[in-house]
């Protein structure tokens, strides 16, 4: 991957991501080594949307090193990226397009980071950031003004404005926001003109909320990959066992490939145990975020920008929860 279009934070973020890795002494840069390369560059828009969120270096590298050990060999020479910090940054550009930035800044890997959502940088952030999708709204309040990017599509807006963007970014959950995610953040923004217009045309929420459920993303310029996955995915508890089903075509295949190969179901145990912590830590984090729905605090009623944001996510989402 060549890195033209990167802001020299970006570019700093990755030289500085090798380092982290080579302190490690860690054999791939992988996302865990871009996270800290990101909060080693105090003024990128990265950085500052971490802080402001209550992480920071120190609380980073605790966190991962208590995930992924320090090596015991010294490393010399170049160390190559792992696939997972790859496809972060293949993903980053993809964002900085998705947002018409005409370069790549320490903005869009993170969002690339948290939209990978396997590396054990996203999981990290995730424990820390419930939920994790206050980093996408933060970054996308952050973006105008940033030094790191030109102005993005954005331009300044009015309270309403705001809001309805970040409940959108909350709605899609870290994946890319559609345009339906935007529909139902303008039906939920209290008192706003496009609300009001709407609703005196009739437009009813719950009629919204069910045809979007029912319509295909996959049909339109909508699609995205991991909300086609998400929404074939599902939970169900049958007796005292919580069965994580996945139906999207690709991980099938994968799976029926391991079960193959491992001749039966794979447990996690032995060998794979550590494999499995991620994905433990990634369905405990899932539960709670939807509990959080179903089970309001009271930061939704405090009458702020999150509270208001926390309390138009809840009403979109927690009908559908309960079906």
């Amino acid at each position: 991957m060549t890195f033209e279009r990167f802001t020299a934070h970006a570019r700093k973020a990755v030289v500085t991501a090798q380092e982290q890795a080579r302190q490690l002494r860690h054999t791939h840069i992988d996302t865990e080594h871009v996270l800290l390369g990101l909060l080693d560059v105090p003024d990128g828009t990265a950085a500052k949307v971490l802080h402001r969120l209550g992480y920071d270096k120190e609380t980073a590298r605790a966190d991962i090193t208590a995930v992924a050990e320090p090596g015991s060999d010294e490393l010399t020479g170049h160390i190559p990226f792992a696939p997972r910090a790859k496809k972060t940054l293949e993903l980053a550009l993809r964002e900085a397009q998705q947002l018409q930035h005409s370069h790549v800044g320490t903005e869009h890997i993170l969002l690339a980071l948290v939209r990978e959502g396997e590396g054990i940088g996203a999981q990290v952030l995730a424990e820390r950031i419930n939920p994790v999708g206050k980093i996408r709204a933060a970054v996308l309040a952050a973006v105008e003004g940033s030094q790191d990017v030109p102005a993005g599509p954005w331009p300044a807006g009015t309270p309403a404005t705001e809001d309805t963007v970040s409940t959108a970014s909350a709605l899609a959950g870290g994946a890319p926001v559609g345009s339906h995610h935007l529909l139902e953040a303008m039906l939920q923004a209290e008192n706003s003109m496009a609300a009001r217009v709407l609703r005196e045309l009739g437009v009813d929420p719950d009629a919204v909320a069910a045809k979007i459920d029912e319509l295909d993303p996959e049909t339109t310029t909508d699609a995205n990959p991991e909300e086609t996955a998400a929404r074939r995915m599902e939970i169900r508890v049958v007796d005292d066992e919580v069965h994580l089903i996945l139906r999207d075509p690709e991980t099938v295949t994968i799976a029926k490939r391991v079960a193959e190969l491992s001749n039966g179901p794979i447990q996690g145990a032995g060998p794979v145990a550590g494999l499995f912590v991620p994905l433990w830590r990634s369905a405990n984090q899932l539960l709670l975020q939807i509990q959080g729905m179903l089970e309001p605090g009271p930061e939704a009623e405090d009458g702020s920008a999150a509270g208001r944001v926390a309390k138009a996510v809840r009403t979109v989402l927690a009908p559908r929860l309960r079906r």
